[in-house]
């Protein structure tokens, strides 16, 4: 039995690639190495089958001509497609439909978390069974079945068969059926990606290896700390997971998996011993999704980290899970910076996404890492949640304000570390529930391709924003730059009469010189461009360097800015901001913009109320878009066939 496993890119098909795939590539880290493919390989052949043979369709970004050629070199009885994210399902189709063209008798299976819209991909695509949750146990069941089926000489899968697998969703006579979530591996089963094995997908292209690392000089995270430039220290950074899993729930995340998991620490040290012998690596970037959850493991990962030299910074780190002596201990075997899942500075907002923290828990983690010198570029966040005002942008402003006040570093410096985001529902998701509910987004399979038709490969970016609050579209669109402008004047006003920290200051102009240097960053500056609808690409590098990227670097860091009243400025800006959208959507032709509801039947009833989110009357879990969305299915009274059920188990996630 000959089993081929496939990467998914996200880039809409026949375009450029959005990605450079190069040693100059965007982004502080390497490319994330791909553990789920690596990791269902490991598990194929602990179960006693061959290895599969891996095409890194992904790293490679071949030609339809190019992939019709090396299936027909490499004839495969199964092929499975990894979709990591929702927004890549105009690859899937476009893959299955051309394995199938070379031999249509293929069985075509999709994991990741697109098969949260399992029915719309089995319907519209040519992908056959769809893996749901953890994919490791049901790929080998599948595989199992395969070839027994084989060895029986019988034409076709039984559906009941199939379905004793848990984490299956298939079609039985053009009707989704699903056998439940997939199971998770036991932590001492999980491994680290097989780098040797990534190397075997990339044959076309062996150069394209080197993006899974990145050289210190490209990551701004790194250079905030003087031991990065020791003598003799191993350039490269590498990313990493060191857990798998989240132990949260936010309302606009899309999981297709249960539970939290460490690894064995014995691997773990094997595997860093590899990358620092074979691979130059002096800096390890962890990618967790909940790094600090299990507080002595994570302990025992940092002291691995300083007994191999190795500096560090970890992402997606919960401001509950650190206080000052975990900073202490982090910094002293090797931690550089923490960067801490925030989204949101207001607590009505950090409720309905039921982040299970304060804006005081926020505050008191960031501190606890400047007040001992460690750097925590902290400040990701995401608006548009429903329930989002100018006043919740605000509140979010007014925090970055105080944390940039109490490091007396200015905004114009720490914001220039900021990931701004607009929400942007994915399947899977009470965000995707809620937005259904309200009319946003279509109920039936054709609209929801149409759906994730227009979703594919677009950044979670104002264009792409779906409103769910109702607001003026030339109010939703200055949003993220109320909350640059709030953060300005909020410190302002505390530093007024102080000081600013010069240590700090020094540190930021050392980190935004070394980051001058990347060539790749000053090219991207100069160019932005997005994807349009249907493969079409737009270049809005004119318009947005004419009004945003101008308010950006010449007016709304200016301390100019505490001394001109809100009611003067911040209409201002909101008018050239909705003429900079208007320029996109219209004149500019960008139909893959996602602001529809002017042509959508919105039930504005639906929308959550100021009663709701009252923390007199309700409780935290009340206040959550999960609790607020089953609420809205009562009150609406749907009566639902066994399919329909079937699929609300599935768009609504684990």
């Amino acid at each position: 039995m000959n089993v081929t496993l496939c990467s998914v890119p996200t880039e809409v098909p026949g375009t450029e690639p959005r990605r450079k795939r190069s040693e100059q590539a965007t982004g502080m880290q390497g490319i994330l190495p791909k553990i789920a493919i690596t990791s269902l390989n490991h598990w194929t052949v602990k179960n006693g089958y061959k290895p599969c043979k891996f095409y890194d369709i992904d790293m490679l970004l071949p030609s339809d001509e190019v992939i019709i050629n090396y299936f027909k070199k490499n004839p495969s009885d199964v092929v499975g497609l990894s979709a990591v994210v929702s927004t890549s399902y105009l690859q899937v189709k476009r893959l299955s439909k051309l394995i199938k063209q070379v031999n249509n008798k293929t069985i075509v299976v999709c994991g990741g978390y697109l098969t949260s819209a399992a029915n719309t991909v089995l319907k519209k695509t040519d992908v056959d069974i769809c893996v749901v949750g953890n994919g490791e146990i049901p790929w080998v069941g599948i595989l199992k079945l395969i070839k027994e089926y084989k060895e029986s000489k019988k034409n076709t899968l039984n559906i009941d068969d199939l379905l004793k697998i848990n984490g299956i969703a298939v079609l039985d006579d053009n009707k989704l059926r699903f056998s439940g979530y997939g199971n998770s591996l036991p932590g001492c089963e999980m491994t680290f990606p097989d780098l040797e094995y990534l190397k075997s997908g990339l044959k076309e292209n062996k150069d394209a290896f080197s993006n899974y690392f990145r050289r210190f000089t490209n990551n701004e995270m790194f250079s905030m700390d003087s031991r990065s430039y020791e003598k003799g220290r191993k350039p490269n950074v590498v990313s990493l997971f060191t857990s798998k899993g989240c132990v949260a729930k936010c309302t606009f995340c899309q999981r297709g998996s249960k539970g939290y998991y460490v690894y064995d620490l014995s691997k773990l040290e094997n595997y860093l011993q590899h990358l620092v012998n074979n691979h130059d690596v002096g800096y390890i970037y962890v990618d967790d999704e909940n790094f600090g959850s299990n507080k002595k493991y994570t302990y025992q990962v940092a002291e691995l980290f300083n007994k191999y030299n190795l500096l560090w910074s970890a992402a997606g780190v919960r401001c509950t899970n650190v206080d000052v002596q975990d900073v202490k201990h982090y910094k002293k075997n090797g931690c550089v910076a923490l960067k801490f899942g925030i989204e949101s500075g207001s607590q009505t907002i950090l409720d309905i996404m039921e982040k299970k923290f304060t804006v005081e828990d926020i505050k008191k983690a960031v501190f606890a890492c400047y007040d001992n010198d460690l750097y925590s570029p902290a400040v990701g966040y995401l608006v548009g949640m429903p329930g989002e005002t100018i006043k919740t942008c605000m509140e979010t402003g007014k925090l970055m304000g105080e944390i940039s006040a109490h490091i007396g570093i200015p905004p114009a410096l720490i914001m220039g570390q900021i990931d701004s985001y607009y929400a942007i529902p994915l399947v899977g998701t009470p965000l995707y529930e809620y937005g259904k509910q309200l009319g946003l987004i279509g109920q039936n399979v054709d609209a929801e391709e149409k759906y994730l038709e227009m979703v594919s490969n677009v950044a979670a970016y104002k264009r792409y924003y779906i409103n769910f609050n109702g607001a003026p579209m030339s109010e939703v669109v200055s949003w993220d730059m109320v909350v640059f402008m709030e953060a300005t004047r909020t410190f302002y006003k505390l530093t007024k009469n102080k000081s600013l920290n010069k240590y700090w200051l020094n540190k930021f102009e050392v980190a935004m010189k070394i980051r001058g240097k990347n060539p790749h960053t000053k090219s991207m500056q100069k160019k932005v461009q997005v994807m349009g609808d249907a493969g079409e690409r737009v270049n809005i590098s004119f318009s947005q360097y004419l009004i945003t990227n101008f308010l950006k670097q010449h007016v709304i860091f200016s301390k100019v800015l505490t001394k001109v009243p809100r009611f003067i400025l911040y209409p201002i800006v909101r008018y050239l901001l909705y003429f900079e959208f208007l320029f996109q959507k219209y004149l500019l032709k960008d139909s893959h913009n996602l602001h529809r509801e002017t042509n959508a039947k919105v039930n504005s009833k639906l929308r959550i109320k100021d009663d709701e989110m009252n923390p007199l009357t309700t409780t935290q879990k009340d206040r959550s878009l999960r609790t607020i969305v089953l609420k809205r299915m009562n009150k609406l009274n749907i009566s639902e066939t066994p399919e329909e059920k079937t699929l609300r188990s599935l768009t609504a996630g684990p």
